[in-house]
């Protein structure tokens, strides 16, 4: 069934995703290392940013981001739409003696949120990208905001969110195919890859989360390039994002200015040159001519399309175009100028997608046994994850 809004997916679940649980300080203090790593370093806002500054933050689930702002001196005001998350952030900021930060906490969504004040910063993560289009949250965003104000959000990404597709068509297969439940079969596909690498949340977490969740789907997806251009029209500036959606080898001298057009036509091109990199969640930057670029990246767009496809039919007319799609991409990729950190890296995304390749063509054999085989033993399969999570912060101009 489909959902009305993201949120309304969680209460029905009767859970609150990303609840941590913090109880020592420590704890809080573990956590706030990795966002002070993320805002410092990849996104270009130290938390001295955060002192005594307006945060507006949408979307904070239990509060554990809402916490380390506060930590940094921030002045939160939090919008959460699930009434069931209001008294654990407020046990939250109690527990940790933050509470006279928590300037207003709202039973209220991104469309619903109403205020006269305007905002330094404005966070918004993991659930955006289901608020569509983004001109409307960007509206938004620009409103709430004062003048040279920071939108920070995350979103799934196009392209990046490739093998998230992947694996929900591959267990929408092993569930037609084997009769079992939803977290039977995922198990039985998926328990050595999610083994592989270690995590705070649970295997039924990340099964409501991605394998289950209605808005894990390419017509939610965001393109980068698109969004950029959303961002421009609105009234903002790119100020980062993770990965990097500025050129980071383009020169020029220091005091030349660059009109907002000529910044946005520069990082486009780039985007398009990274998308195979965001697909394989490594450094893999097409550096061929244009025309070939373009090429590479319609062949990925049309892979995303199909594979989301096999989704809702698993043995559809999709499953054809993906076997056959893995395996042009896997060919042209041998071709193709491609600047990567190692030659390894080259032979990795070759290896994943022939990987890919043989588990579709097998649920074209409609063979249980060897797509379950695959999937646990196949190494190119259980150590790739993609880049499907983009961060961007833009900057109100």
């Amino acid at each position: 069934m489909a959902e009305d809004k993201l949120f309304n997916y969680y209460e029905r679940q009767d859970v609150l995703p990303t609840f941590g649980n913090f109880k020592s300080s420590a704890e809080l203090e573990a956590y706030a290392s990795q966002r002070r790593e993320l805002f410092s370093d990849k996104l270009v806002l130290p938390p001295r940013l955060f002192r005594d500054a307006e945060v507006l933050e949408f979307g904070p689930d239990s509060g554990e981001n809402a916490l380390v702002f506060a930590g940094w001196g921030a002045n939160m005001t939090l919008a959460e739409p699930n009434r069931l998350a209001h008294p654990k952030i407020e046990a939250y900021f109690a527990h940790f003696s933050l509470t006279q930060r928590l300037r207003e906490l709202a039973l209220a969504d991104v469309e619903g949120f109403r205020s006269d004040r305007r905002f330094d910063i404005i966070d918004a993560e993991g659930f955006i990208y289901t608020v569509q289009p983004s001109e409307k949250w960007l509206g938004i965003f620009h409103r709430l905001l004062n003048p040279d104000g920071y939108a920070v959000v995350s979103y799934y990404e196009r392209y990046g969110g490739f093998f998230e597709l992947t694996l929900k068509a591959i267990h929408a297969a092993g569930k037609a195919l084997t009769g079992r439940a939803a977290l039977d079969t995922a198990k039985m596909l998926f328990e050595p890859k999610w083994n592989s690498i270690p995590h705070t949340r649970s295997f039924e977490s990340w099964l409501m989360d991605v394998l289950e969740n209605p808005f894990v789907r390419h017509r939610y997806f965001l393109d980068a390039t698109a969004l950029c251009t959303a961002a421009h029209d609105q009234g903002f500036d790119v100020h980062s994002a993770w990965p990097a959606y500025r050129d980071s080898l383009d020169i020029y001298w220091h005091k030349k200015m660059l009109s907002g057009d000529d910044k946005l036509h520069r990082a486009a091109r780039h985007l398009d040159r990274s998308r195979l990199s965001f697909l394989g969640g490594r450094k893999l930057y097409l550096v061929g001519k244009a025309d070939a670029v373009q090429a590479i990246s319609a062949s990925i767009e049309a892979l995303v399309r199909d594979v989301d496809g096999m989704i809702d039919n698993p043995f559809g007319e999709s499953l054809p175009r993906v076997i056959a799609g893995l395996a042009s991409l896997r060919e042209t990729i041998r071709t193709t100028d491609i600047l990567a950190d190692d030659v390894a890296d080259i032979d990795a995304i070759i290896a994943t997608l022939d990987g890919f390749h043989r588990i579709f063509a097998a649920i074209g054999r409609r063979d249980a046994a060897a797509i379950t085989g695959l999937t646990q033993s196949d190494p190119a399969f259980i150590n790739t994850w993609g880049q499907p999570a983009h961060f961007l912060v833009v900057r109100k101009r």
